[in-house]
């Protein structure tokens, strides 16, 4: 014979029914952050350990001496520029050892929220110029090869088979020219990632354009749109979930003040020590 009240009875499932659900919410949460983890170790080509550092390299640029009119040296060469409207600027001038390039800083910010999210990696933002032990790490290097020394030497890498870099156009290793550019209406960048002969456990990756919004519109896209990239790069290793994802080289396409513009152009991945085009 039931002796329990009814009422009683209800409240007892309802509290183990909110306890069940809060149980499988943990788990679902649980299971899609560690999903979401992997597929973004298997892209950037490394495994997320905690307290492993990854270095985020700018360019760190350097203002000549200036002398005004009077031939005396101006210490002071910075101004603030008007506020978007036309406010008037605050007045000052003001100085700065090494300039850093805005692209750079807002490339950065992207990258550094990515890579913070599995809460294991801690991102650190170094100078290409300081960070002379760069190599010998996983890193991501940001901007061409003319304002980065760290860009430069992936390019350089044997392992590059996919693209080179001059200021005003890219280029396949075979010398052939690739039909990107930089104009009022576009600019195009391209997400980088090889694995160094030298050192196999670690990723050289560059995020880079040639305007200034190809470098952060790659970076963006990188930050906030790599599962499509790693759908793309080879369906077949991103469907299974058990294939490596090969050595990739991306071209973006980005409209000039709009980094959330960034797209895919093109897509080439390593087959067989080769760069294949699969988009």
């Amino acid at each position: 014979m039931d002796i329990m009240d009814p009422e009683i009875k209800n409240l007892i499932y309802n509290v183990l029914g909110g306890i069940i659900v809060s149980v499988l919410t943990a788990i679902y949460i649980y299971l899609r952050h560690r999903i979401r983890s992997y597929h973004l170790q298997r892209l950037l080509g490394f495994q997320f350990r905690p307290k492993v550092e990854i270095r985020i390299s700018y360019g760190q640029l350097l203002l000549p001496p200036l002398q005004n009119a009077s031939s005396q040296p101006i210490t002071h060469p910075y101004i603030k520029p008007p506020r978007r409207g036309g406010a008037t600027p605050l007045k000052g001038s003001f100085s700065m050892e090494h300039p850093v390039s805005e692209c750079e800083v807002r490339a950065s910010t992207y990258l550094a929220s990515l890579l913070g999210s599995p809460g294991k990696l801690r991102p650190l933002l170094v100078s290409d110029v300081d960070a002379s032990s760069l190599l010998d790490s996983t890193f991501i290097s940001l901007g061409g090869p003319g304002s980065n020394y760290k860009t430069a030497d992936i390019l350089a890498s044997p392992a590059n088979m996919f693209i080179r870099m001059a200021h005003t156009n890219f280029s396949l290793p075979s010398g052939q020219d690739l039909p990107y550019s930089c104009t009022e209406d576009e600019d195009h960048g391209f997400i980088l990632r090889i694995t160094p002969p030298e050192f196999p456990q670690h990723s050289w990756i560059v995020c880079a354009g040639l305007g200034e919004w190809g470098t952060s519109g790659s970076s963006w896209f990188l930050a906030h749109k790599w599962k499509t990239l790693v759908s793309l790069i080879h369906p077949w290793a991103y469907r299974s979930g058990f294939f490596s994802i090969p050595d990739f080289m991306a071209i973006i396409r980005v409209v000039p003040g709009q980094d959330q513009s960034a797209r895919i152009e093109a897509i080439y991945r390593n087959s067989k020590g080769h760069a294949k085009k699969v988009k």
